[in-house]
């Protein structure tokens, strides 16, 4: 009986971490969207970075499972632009956008950081795909 109580609560002390503790470099979760794929079959998102806006809520877009994702990602400082699920780095100048496309497969994570960064970064966008 004492194991087994002690196993529950363990349960759901790795519950309320699980869910209530923000990832690294996260602001506060955003709004959610839905994004569509287009007649070409490609599914386009963008994100913006703003740096005079910190802690700004986190966006998730979902999109369709296994469609092509044409993501850009604007900035109005040089950064560079991290999606580690797809080991992605580049890097855009101040005022400038980038585009990155790949199949949607998986959750991934949006982030910038400073010029030069190989991790870390701060977490600007969520794609989640979806059936």
């Amino acid at each position: 009986m004492r194991r087994a109580a002690g196993m529950m609560l363990a349960g759901m002390l790795l519950a309320v971490t699980a869910c209530g503790v923000p990832e690294a470099g996260a602001g506060p979760a955003g709004p959610t969207t839905v994004a569509t794929a287009g007649a070409d079959g490609m599914t386009p998102v963008r994100f913006e970075h703003r740096s005079d806006e910190p802690g700004r809520p986190v966006p998730t877009v979902i999109v369709p499972r296994g469609t092509t994702l044409v993501l850009t990602v604007g900035s109005d400082v040089a950064r560079r632009v991290l999606i580690p699920e797809q080991g992605r780095i580049v890097d855009v100048t101040a005022g400038g956008t980038v585009t990155v496309r790949f199949i949607a497969l998986g959750t991934l994570s949006v982030r910038v950081a400073e010029p030069g960064a190989e991790r870390g970064g701060t977490i600007i966008g969520r794609v989640q795909p979806r059936h």
